[in-house]
Parts: structure tokens; C-alpha cells; sequence
């Protein structure tokens, strides 16, 4: 029996986004206290004074690998996992129906993070495809989809669309739909990447329901979520009411400082799972790590604790990794936490748009456990 003791830290409940003083013993992978324990033995304690105690961070959108697994320029799950303080990642949409069966050996195995993704209703990492994955009826089947979910329920926890122009070409708003059909028939939510028209995002809106999420929702792209006069569309915030998750994913150029403010500070519109949409293309630069992301959400004005709830408890719901123990700490749940410290002290961020601000202060990882297993954290937030 391994017991490891976290103790002297701040313990935030991702449930009530609250915290308070407490320590988290872990015994043989789970956790067994909270709060204030009281052990006179255990076999690791590891000293959190000074720092933040939460549920393991979750990346709930990113795309590190490409398809090819032999690829050099694939990133590994670890670099941005946890070896960034990260427990779990879902790679939302970086598989397509053609390249599913290849996944696991690409992604999963030999991980340290625990490893979930989307299926692409595209054929996202199929080689020779140009002019978008999603943009003929050549690359796009609702059967091929379905049939790959089927496959690897172990691992899929959703499907994911890339709504926009680049991506769909002239099948525009029928890819969304094929995708909307395939989350129905596999009981999946639906993941929709939002950017240029075609198709309009009034149209993509639409066909969402509670509990699907959209993604890059405050990118600085012309037919966003703001109309001409900066106000927040209708379809919009009809889609909050109706449930669905509103998601923030850097990538490379879907993150605006400026959109962000305008409908979250100033119109009170949600932001409730802050992710990364990490590819080779951005970890140096832009996203870079969910710590890098949680400093820039800081500026909007949420609290560390609301932050940490947009890593932890609502990607875990809106992916259902709830069933795996992630999103909440609590007694008998596997043992996945996080540990950072936030340092008041200013730091340089940009958005996508290539806007500079300084964060008055910044979050940093220190180390995360995965089922009990502890790692720290190595690699450049």
C-alpha cells in the first residue's frame, strides 16, 4: 500500500469554485482523505505551502497529432500533458474515420497522460487531401464515422466539426449536419470549431444542442459572435440558454483579447472550458500550454478558482470524463491533481491576433498526479 500526502496548500473545490486550506492523502491510486488530515506516516509528503491544490487539469481541445505517426512534427501527449502539469488531454478531432485505427499507437500508448478524443466527421490526418478535410462527399461518411466510434469507445468521447470555410469548402453548413447526425446515433455531444464563412455561424448555432460545445467561440474573425456594432448575436446567446458549452481553443489564429472582453466582461457571456487547440504550429507561441491559457482568462476578471473550474469540472462534464474521476477531487475517486502556484508578478501574453497585454499575474504548474502517479512538471508553459 503507497500513500502520499499533499498537504499545506489551498484546496479548490471545482464544484463550488471556492477554496480553502486542506491536504489530499492519496492511498494506491485514489483519493482517501481531504481536508485536514491527520497522518503520523506516509510514504511521500510532498509540501504545498504557498501553493493551489485542484482536480487534475484537463486539456479539453487539443490536435497534437497529424495523422502520421512516424511524423517528427507530431506532438507527443506528454509535452503538453503532463509534463505541463496536464492529466488529461482530448485530442478533439485530430482522427477521422480513416485514421482512427491508428490513433491509439499514435497517441496513447506509452502516455503518461490519460489520452480521449473526438471523431473527425472529416478525414482529418488522411494524407493528399487538400481544400479541407470536410469539403467533399468523398471525405465525409456518416456510416465510417459511426463505425469508428464503435470501435474505440474506449477512448472517443465525442465527434467534432471544423465549421468554417477552410475546412468544409462548398459543402459549408451539410458537413454540420452530417455531424450533428452522427453525435445523435452514437449518443456523442458535438464539438463545433467555428471561423470563417461559409457556413454562418447563425447556421452552425442552430443545429447545436445542450451539452455540445463550440469551440474558438472568441476568435477576431469578421461574422463572429459580435454583429457589426460589437453586441453579442441573438443565435449566440440563444445557444447559452439552450446548454451549450462555450469553449475557448487558441490555435493559431482563434483568440482575441479585444472579442474575449467585449462579451464576457462587458455583455456576461460565459466561458466555461478554457483549452489549448495545441498543434506543433502554436506550443511555441500563442497557446503554448493550458497554464499560458489560464493566465490570459485571469485577465478577464474570473477568479482562480472559476478558472480552474474551466480546466477541471466542466471540460470533464462536457466530455463526460466524470466517469474516469476527473473534474472533481473527492474521497474514493482516482487520484488525479493538480498542483500550481500563482505568481503576482507581471507577464507578457499575446492573443492570436498578434495583440500584446501584460497579465498582472500568471499560473504556474508545479507537478500533477495521474491515478496516484506523480510527475513534475518539465517542459516551458
Amino acid at each position: 500500500m503507497t500513500t502520499t500526502l499533499i498537504h499545506g496548500g489551498t484546496l479548490i473545490d471545482s464544484v463550488t469554485a471556492s477554496s480553502a486550506p486542506g491536504d489530499v492523502l492519496i492511498r494506491d491510486g485514489v483519493v482517501a482523505a481531504l481536508g485536514a488530515v491527520d497522518v503520523s506516516e506516509v510514504d511521500e509528503r510532498f509540501d504545498a505551502t504557498g501553493m493551489y491544490v485542484a482536480p487534475g487539469f484537463i486539456d479539453g481541445h487539443s490536435r497534437g497529432w497529424s495523422g502520421n505517426r512516424t511524423r517528427e512534427q507530431n506532438l507527443r501527449a506528454d509535452q503538453f500533458g503532463v509534463e505541463q502539469g496536464v492529466a488529461a488531454i482530448v485530442e478533439s478531432g485530430s482522427a477521422g474515420a480513416p485514421t482512427a485505427d491508428d490513433f491509439p499507437a499514435g497517441m496513447i500508448e506509452g502516455a503518461s497522460t490519460r489520452v480521449f478524443g473526438a471523431i473527425n466527421i472529416g478525414s482529418s490526418g488522411a494524407p493528399g487531401i487538400e481544400g479541407g478535410h470536410s469539403a467533399s462527399w468523398e471525405y465525409v461518411s456518416l456510416t465510417k464515422t459511426v463505425e469508428a466510434v464503435e470501435r474505440h469507445r474506449d477512448w472517443v468521447r465525442g465527434i467534432k466539426v471544423q465549421a468554417s470555410s477552410s475546412h468544409t469548402g462548398l459543402l459549408g453548413i451539410e458537413a454540420v449536419k452530417i455531424a450533428r447526425k452522427a453525435a445523435e446515433l452514437t449518443g456523442l455531444p458535438l464539438m463545433a470549431h467555428i471561423g470563417n464563412a461559409p457556413p454562418m455561424l447563425e447556421e452552425v448555432l442552430a443545429l447545436l444542442r445542450h451539452g455540445d460545445i463550440v469551440t474558438h467561440s472568441y476568435h477576431g474573425k469578421i461574422g463572429g459572435v459580435l454583429d457589426g456594432n460589437g453586441e453579442v448575436i441573438p443565435a449566440f446567446r440563444d445557444a447559452v440558454d439552450r446548454g451549450v458549452w462555450i469553449a475557448t481553443s487558441h490555435g493559431r489564429s482563434s483568440y482575441s483579447f479585444d472579442v474575449a472582453e467585449a462579451a464576457v466582461m462587458q455583455q456576461g457571456m460565459p466561458l466555461h472550458i478554457v483549452s489549448t487547440d495545441m498543434h506543433p504550429g502554436n506550443i511555441e507561441h500563442y497557446s503554448r500550454s493550458i497554464a499560458h491559457n489560464m493566465t490570459k482568462t485571469l485577465m478577464l476578471g474570473l477568479s482562480i478558482e472559476q478558472v480552474v473550474q474551466a480546466v477541471t469540472l466542466n471540460p470533464a462534464r462536457a466530455w463526460r470524463l466524470d466517469a474516469d474521476g476527473f473534474g472533481t477531487l473527492a474521497v474514493g475517486r482516482p487520484a488525479h491533481v493538480s498542483v500550481f502556484r500563482v505568481h503576482d508578478e507581471p507577464l507578457e501574453v499575446h492573443d492570436t491576433l498578434d495583440q500584446v497585454r501584460t497579465a498582472p499575474r500568471w499560473v504556474d504548474p508545479v507537478a500533477v498526479w495521474v491515478d496516484g502517479q506523480q510527475f513534475d512538471r518539465t517542459a516551458s508553459i
